[in-house]
């Protein structure tokens, strides 16, 4: 490769050449379209020598699971791979380049492979596979009408089959690429397999509308009946209930949405049927009605692939799954091990370096240390430790998990510190509207460095903050109860939808990392059976609620139906026109504080035009598909 065509040439992630050409330098202004971001997205080495400062340069490439996502700074991948070389033995010979980086993508991860290689690694260590989905082209213009004619001809069946297929070659490509740059330099790649949270991980309802109407109606009131089970704030036991719904809905739907697959699985390993449970599991992950939808989790395809690069000449194999299991058994599958669906606690994430720095070094063929893997705990501060529990809780919360995973994680950040509480209060205090937080480039308001940084890179909407604050105040005793409870009076005070002109529920707070708040002029996107929002009020002024609906393509005529506070409230019909609707809330029905208005939708079969046209059109797959669409939903004195 000619000097002018090098990668390092053109900057590497936030860093670019410097004059002298002798090391990257972490650029002052971040280049436009820059991505993933530079706030607190990759290391935050300043420098980075273009010529290796040490016998042995090793380069660590991957995605947020080794960046430390959750931990970093405090605690990074990078830094205990680090401390393991040293307690081995050979701190001296061998350097580390920390390339790791939230939301790498494959090809971007290809690329810092060959900035490392023009960074004279002689080892590149390579933890990837849980972003894979989300570039996997299964639905590339070139490819549209091909998917849809599957459709039409197998079913979804077929359709889902075709998906799987391009999964497996887009990460045989990956390999196909990855072999050609690292063969040719002499470098030894180690391939991380990542692992998954497979019993704490809570995937979204997809609806089966692709189904024959009458099969459509049984799924379609089990769900509900299944959801209502859920509701209810379950506890991880396992459950008759959902054991028995959550197989009637596989066997109603032939296991082609993941919700229930993953259910089934998950209480069956609780009861002890771990084969068969996993298997169930290993299904759910990407297998499922719109992959798009698990895109941080590894997929059998990918990780099959992985799992064949490491066996290569010239490669290795950290499995991580496997590893896991030998040393932690059934909790290898829980909160023992992750903070959330993928990224990992203080104690797992030291025993992958670990096993790394082992790989490493034995294929140097050089001796270590006696006991060098030990001790097996990082010395993390409490503060640090609890903030990172923290984060964890308000992650999962934004994704959607489960209320137990969310108050396990806010109940360990209380036992770690208990003064964690101040930064509990202050997330809430951020979450204001009027709170333009995304624009500074300090933290404000008495904001923690590190939830600064996560609420500017992660998009938050305001219904999980009463969820959020709920789940808080359950999990947090008296003191901290009375300190949350004051912060959240004082933040709601500022957010009553009768001391305003009006409240879009429409409207999230911030949607765009690092950007403002942006309003939505029609959303399209609501597939879930029902949808939830919160809203803030006195309980002593009536409301009006203002809707304006239509049905997804290719649905029938429904109703919808709208609850208040957890009670029915009104109903109205749903075509494929927009209506609008006007429902009164009485000051009967509402509550001083935090509000809950949940809608849900009609379920019924599409026609397969709109299905067919929608994957050789616009490429969404009929799961992809709306099951409403909603233009407008205001709130307003009445």
């Amino acid at each position: 490769m000619s000097a002018s065509a090098r990668v390092i040439d053109e900057g590497v992630g936030p860093w670019e050449l410097s004059a002298d050409r002798t090391e990257l330098v972490r650029r002052t202004v971040p280049p436009v379209g820059d991505w993933p971001r530079q706030s607190g997205s990759w290391s935050q080495e300043q420098r980075i020598p273009v010529e290796p400062r040490a016998a042995h340069r090793v380069a660590l490439i991957g995605e947020s699971v080794a960046r430390g996502f959750l931990l970093d700074p405090v605690v990074t991948l990078a830094d205990l791979c680090r401390d393991a070389i040293r307690r081995a033995g050979h701190g001296d010979g061998y350097e580390l380049l920390d390339l790791a980086a939230n939301n790498l993508a494959p090809e971007q991860a290809l690329r810092l492979c060959r900035a490392a290689v023009e960074l004279g690694a002689r080892t590149v260590v390579l933890y990837v596979g849980n972003n894979f989905l989300r570039s996997t082209p299964w639905l590339a213009p070139g490819t549209r009408s091909r998917t849809a004619e599957l459709f039409h001809k197998g079913g979804y069946e077929e359709y889902l089959a075709a998906r799987r297929q391009a999964v497996a070659e887009t990460a045989q490509r990956f390999g196909t690429e990855l072999e050609a740059i690292a063969g040719p330099a002499g470098v030894r790649v180690v391939v991380v397999l990542p692992a998954t949270n497979l019993l704490d991980w809570q995937s979204p309802w997809v609806t089966p509308t692709w189904l024959p109407a009458d099969r459509l109606a049984l799924w379609a009131a089990a769900a509900e009946r299944l959801r209502d089970v859920l509701d209810a704030e379950a506890t991880g036991e396992p459950s008759d209930t959902v054991l028995a719904l959550a197989q009637e809905l596989t066997e109603l739907d032939g296991g082609t949405t993941a919700r229930p697959l993953e259910l089934l699985g998950q209480e069956l390993v609780r009861r002890g049927r771990r084969g068969d449970g996993l298997d169930l599991l290993s299904r759910s992950v990407s297998i499922g009605a719109d992959p798009a939808n698990y895109d941080r989790r590894c997929p059998p395809e990918v990780a099959a692939e992985l799992r064949r690069l490491g066996h290569l000449p010239g490669f290795s194999l950290v499995d991580v799954p496997a590893a896991m299991a030998r040393r932690y058994g059934a909790k290898a599958l829980g909160k023992e091990v992750f903070l959330d669906y993928c990224h990992h606690t203080p104690e797992a994430l030291r025993h992958v370096a670990n096993d790394i720095v082992a790989t490493v070094l034995a294929d140097a063929g050089v001796p270590t240390a006696p006991g060098w893997a030990e001790p097996a705990h990082p010395d993390v501060a409490a503060a640090d430790l609890a903030d990172a529990y923290l984060l964890s809780a308000l992650h999962n919360q934004h994704w959607g998990q489960s209320a137990e995973v969310v108050e396990h994680w806010l109940r360990a950040a209380a036992t770690a510190d208990p003064t964690s509480v101040h930064r509990l209060a202050t997330y809430f205090t951020l979450s204001r509207p009027d709170t333009q937080f995304w624009l500074a480039t300090e933290p404000v308001g008495g904001a923690a460095t590190r939830m600064h940084w996560f609420l500017r890179n992660f998009s938050h909407q305001a219904v999980l903050d009463a969820e959020f604050a709920r789940r808080a105040l359950r999990t947090l005793d008296a003191e901290g109860r009375a300190l949350l409870g004051r912060v959240l009076d004082d933040v709601w005070d500022d957010s009553r939808v009768e001391d305003s002109s009006g409240v879009s529920l429409l409207a999230p707070y911030w949607r765009e990392r690092n950007g403002p708040p942006q309003e939505e002029g029609v959303f399209t996107k609501e597939r879930d059976p029902e949808c939830r929002y919160a809203f803030i009020t006195s309980g002593s002024v009536p409301l009006r609620a203002e809707l304006t609906l239509a049905t997804g393509p290719g649905l029938p005529d429904g109703t919808f139906t709208l609850l208040l506070n957890g009670r029915v409230h009104a109903e109205g019909a749903l075509g494929p026109e927009w209506r609008r609707h006007t429902v009164n809330l009485p000051v009967a029905d509402l509550r001083p504080g935090a509000n809950t208005l949940v809608l849900r939708w009609p379920v019924g079969a599409r026609t397969r035009d709109s299905m067919e046209a929608a994957m050789s059109g616009l490429g969404l797959g009929p799961e992809s598909l709306p099951l409403v669409r909603i233009a407008r939903l205001w709130l307003a004195r009445e």
